[in-house]
């Protein structure tokens, strides 16, 4: 996990959290949330109830009589032990739950496919969505994740080009190049994601780094045309 997390609402729900695992190229939502539990009481103590003692009644005289002597063996007073108060305990229920999303693979693609020349055009682009969305809900919350990406053309000739649009074949010239000599070029295509989540009514950004997806081709380009003058 790479940064710093951002939660929702922990004190009145679940606490939810959105980033990315840019070793993994996976979206992670997850949702963590303490319910109260059940509450051990004590028993109560039965009720004392006073029963005033009957007064004694008057006796007749009796002449003292003495009482024989009894001889007894002593007994240590037995010590009685010590009540017990049962604690009122309140146990928490923990609630968690996890969505793990892996962000589909692009292609680089290019135009014409066959035969490109140097000094004419070539078109390129990638077959990737224009933004990456995930609808869903976590512990009875609905969440919302949208990513954008960012394309980083690199020609493999020197030159680089940085973009938000995908490109896309001809007459679509928002990606182009031109090759001045011929050869093999290793063309890669960097797609960074990054973007921000929603739910309960607020909108965060999504943490833990950008995910990124690199694809590679190499093309060969033949010469161009060459213009004679006399």
């Amino acid at each position: 996990m790479v940064g710093l997390l951002m939660a929702v609402n922990c004190a009145t729900g679940p606490c939810l959290q959105v980033y990315t695992d840019p070793l993994t190229n996976q979206l992670i939502i997850t949702a963590n949330q303490h319910a109260p539990g059940t509450i051990v009481a004590p028993k109560p103590r039965p009720k004392r109830i006073y029963v005033p003692r009957p007064k004694p009644k008057p006796t007749t005289w009796i002449p003292y009589k003495p009482r024989p002597t009894i001889h007894s063996t002593y007994r240590a007073p037995v010590k009685k032990k010590p009540s017990t108060v049962t604690k009122v305990a309140s146990a928490a229920i923990s609630l968690s739950d996890q969505i793990t999303k892996l962000l589909p693979g692009s292609q680089l693609l290019y135009q014409p496919t066959n035969n490109p020349v140097s000094g004419i055009p070539i078109y390129f682009w990638s077959d990737s969505n224009p933004v990456f969305q995930v609808v869903t809900a976590i512990l009875g919350i609905g969440v919302s994740v949208a990513l954008q990406p960012t394309f980083v053309w690199d020609f493999g000739d020197g030159a680089t080009f940085t973009t938000s649009n995908a490109g896309g074949p001809f007459p679509n010239a928002t990606v182009t190049h031109i090759y001045k000599t011929p050869g093999n070029y290793s063309v890669r295509l960097t797609i960074s994601w990054a973007g921000s989540w929603a739910a309960q009514g607020q909108v965060l950004p999504v943490l833990g780094g950008a995910i990124v997806q690199t694809v590679t081709t190499t093309i060969l380009v033949a010469p161009g045309p060459t213009n004679y003058t006399h």
